[in-house]
């Protein structure tokens, strides 16, 4: 499967190629992902070429398809935060420490931040260090709903089978055990969307 890197941005696609097809087609599906079908003369930078002028393309319609997902966590006190398929409350304390922090304790999350950062520093930061918490729990918590999930970064699919794991986007730790536990059991089936 090839795979294209846009600034942060991972996309892998299926890349199929066809006599009898005159443009280029992007199909999206939600637990495989981008698949491209082009003619066979199409070489494959060409393809990427043109995924690259439709990012803002895939990031909207994708989006749009999970606003759970991907919807921006703002910077204010008592903001709430998806986990697990819970949403709890954020707290937010400036310091004087140099070090930021992001913690999760007693049904709350935490953010402490120093006095000194700007406010665009301090969102920046935020979201960072929320998305690395949620990267690292979603390690912790696939494996514990099925033996041989592991978290990936792929920005276009819930997940996808191969023969050996089953991949799923770092971001359904925002969902309930059982709606992660669905989208486990539909890449076992090898289901489409």
């Amino acid at each position: 499967m090839p795979v294209l890197k846009i600034e942060e941005d991972t996309i892998n696609f299926a890349y199929y190629k066809k006599d009898d097809v005159s443009f280029v087609k992007i199909y999206l599906d939600d637990l495989n992902g981008v698949s491209v079908t082009a003619h066979t003369d199409k070489s494959e930078e060409d393809v990427k070429a043109f995924l690259r002028k439709k990012k803002n393309w895939l990031d909207e319609k994708w989006k749009k398809l999970h606003l759970d997902l991907y919807t921006e966590n703002e910077l204010k006190e008592n903001a709430k935060i998806a986990y697990l398929g819970r949403k709890y409350k954020l707290n937010i304390e400036e310091t004087t420490s140099k070090d930021p922090g992001f913690t999760f304790h007693k049904g709350k999350f935490k953010f402490t931040c120093p006095h000194s950062l700007s406010k665009n520093k301090q969102e920046q930061t935020f979201t960072q260090l929320m998305e690395n918490w949620l990267q690292k729990k979603a390690e912790e918590k696939f494996p514990q709903l099925y033996q041989g999930a592991l978290m990936e970064n792929d920005q276009y699919r819930l997940g996808v089978k191969t023969d050996s794991a089953i991949y799923l986007n770092w971001r359904l730790v925002k969902r309930s055990k059982q709606e992660i536990s669905k989208v486990i059991e539909d890449l076992k089936q090898e289901k489409t969307y």
